[in-house]
């Protein structure tokens, strides 16, 4: 009898499609479809992804016990199997899964609104970690003396924050050029599956997603940006490259996604904090990367929210 699906990302094909195991890990098997698309089985507990396919535990972890990376899949007809009918996710009766950022309309204009951004990142300056790009905020200069490991923290955090400050202003004057210039640097930045630069981008992306609004400018610079972004993420792992082609689209995984909505429509600020607190929980730097590049991806295009004022410990 085939493993129903609990739930499926917007970007996972149903119907007919073909691949390996590309990798497997405790909580998540990657699936290789094509040249560059990953779809990734989750456990329940996991939150959506754009390319996830969720199960609830006990299938999940049958299927993650019975395969071995390099083994065919192949999806006909809504049933997706792993080299034979006794091992079958069913695809038909899924809930498909979306959260359309651009329907969002976040306006940092109105006064509830930044007070929303306000409280999350407030959440975010409480709970980031000692690692990734987050150490930029209001991080002192290390000296000499101290030990190695925090000598590579600072100058993660000093390389991030230098793109970072090129890459808000390159988005405030929808200089493509110097968003570019940023971006370079940032794609693939830090340890990790996910490196820290490139969960930031995603978390940036989906912060201009929300924030567009019906600004034609706006989207053509995201537009071109994107296209840019899709080659570009050929420079850091499969892995990650494929959350920078969902991001490009305006997808995201699940958290990030809840917290923006929030932004944009909660009127009570626990439930931002709620929101903020699920996102940073993500990995061990994902989340903590994410948010951040998802709050200052929303100040983007907000001219009367400046990041020195924001934070004057920033360090770039």
């Amino acid at each position: 009898m085939p493993f129903p699906a609990l739930s499926v990302g917007v970007e996972v094909p149903t119907r007919c499609f073909s691949g390996t195991v590309h990798s497997l890990f405790s909580g998540a098997c990657n699936l290789g479809i094509g040249l560059d698309t990953l779809l990734t089985l989750l456990p329940s507990e996991k939150g959506n992804v754009p390319c996830g396919i969720r199960l609830d535990d006990d299938s999940f972890h049958t299927i993650l016990d019975r395969v071995r990376a390099g083994q065919p899949v192949a999806c006909r007809s809504g049933l997706l199997r792993f080299g034979g009918p006794d091992l079958t996710i069913d695809l038909r009766r899924t809930n498909r899964w979306h959260l359309d950022l651009t329907s969002l309309q976040l306006d940092l204009r109105r006064l509830d609104r930044r007070h929303a951004w306000t409280a999350a990142w407030t959440e975010l300056i409480t709970h980031r970690c000692s690692d990734g790009l987050s150490v930029m905020i209001g991080t002192r200069a290390t000296t000499a003396g101290e030990a190695s490991a925090p000598v590579i923290r600072a100058t993660l955090g000093q390389r991030g924050g230098q793109a970072v400050v090129v890459l808000l202003d390159g988005t405030a004057t929808l200089r493509l050029d110097h968003a570019v210039t940023a971006i370079q640097s940032m794609i693939g930045l830090g340890p990790g599956l996910t490196p820290s630069g490139d969960d930031f981008l995603v978390g940036y992306l989906a912060g201009l997603w929300s924030t567009a609004g019906d600004d034609l400018a706006r989207w053509r610079f995201l537009t071109t940006l994107g296209s840019w972004l899709s080659a570009a993420a050929a420079n850091t792992n499969a892995i990650s490259g494929a959350y920078l082609h969902s991001a490009v689209r305006g997808n995201v995984s699940e958290p990030i996604a809840i917290l923006a909505r929030q932004l944009a429509c909660a009127r009570d600020p626990e439930p931002i904090r709620a929101a903020t607190r699920a996102a940073l929980s993500v990995g061990h730097t994902s989340g903590t990367d994410g948010v951040l590049g998802l709050l200052l991806g929303c100040i983007a295009w907000a001219p009367e929210m400046k990041l020195h004022d924001l934070c004057p410990g920033f360090h770039a």
